[in-house]
């Protein structure tokens, strides 16, 4: 039987990478959850292709290296809330089965999602990325749960970003970009957004491209 780490061995493997110098490597592993909060990590830190049997939850923590949870598994909700990501964070491929929050996070590099699979939504509202935001060929998806159906909406209210790449994304839901700036380009090559597109007091200072954007209404 596949070993599956708990709390306390994640903390102790941060602890070790963070004595040796090295990245904190999960890669993967089964991990049964991750609740880390309010705290500094030094070191890189890799999740690719682990599996997370709960949810993924860190709240107001500091990463002085790259994230990298790519290929990834998370079969509940991932939140990464009002945290501060130093290097990029890369979720390549990643598969998240019950939404996926960086509501207020602060991300010195990039934010990389290309391909990704989100059931439920994808917040992004107030984000500060200094790099790009790498929506290409990512699926936003409904999930349906026992009170209801859960819409995949991409909310990126009042972020501030140099770049997003949405080429080829589909979006289940709406997408919200109301009271965004966009200091560089946006990228919505062939984007399928099924519901609304709200673009009211965005601002995009760079190129445009829109050929082959669907969506159901647009409210700008």
């Amino acid at each position: 039987m596949e070993e599956i780490l708990g709390a306390r061995e994640v903390e102790r493997e941060i602890m070790a990478a963070k004595i040796a110098k090295r990245t904190a490597n999960f890669a993967n592993k089964v991990i049964q959850e991750i609740n880390i909060s309010e705290t500094e990590i030094d070191t890189p830190i890799s999740f690719e292709e682990a599996k997370i049997l709960g949810r993924v939850y860190f709240s107001k923590t500091i990463f002085n290296e790259d994230v990298i949870f790519r290929s990834a598994i998370v079969n509940h909700t991932f939140y990464l809330g009002e945290s501060t990501i130093k290097g990029n964070l890369e979720c390549q491929k990643i598969k998240v089965r019950e939404g996926l929050n960086l509501v207020g996070a602060r991300i010195k590099k990039n934010a990389d999602l290309e391909e990704a699979v989100i059931k439920g939504f994808l917040g992004m509202n107030k984000v500060e990325v200094m790099g790009k935001i790498n929506l290409k060929k990512a699926a936003i998806l409904d999930l349906e749960d026992p009170t209801g159906i859960i819409e995949g909406d991409v909310y990126l209210q009042k972020a501030d970003v140099r770049d997003i790449n949405m080429e080829g994304a589909i979006i289940e839901g709406s997408l919200d970009m109301q009271g965004i700036t966009i200091f560089g380009s946006l990228n919505m090559t062939n984007t399928k957004i099924d519901n609304i597109l709200l673009l009211k007091g965005s601002i995009i200072r760079g190129d445009l491209k829109i050929d082959g954007l669907e969506y159901k209404e647009r409210i700008a």
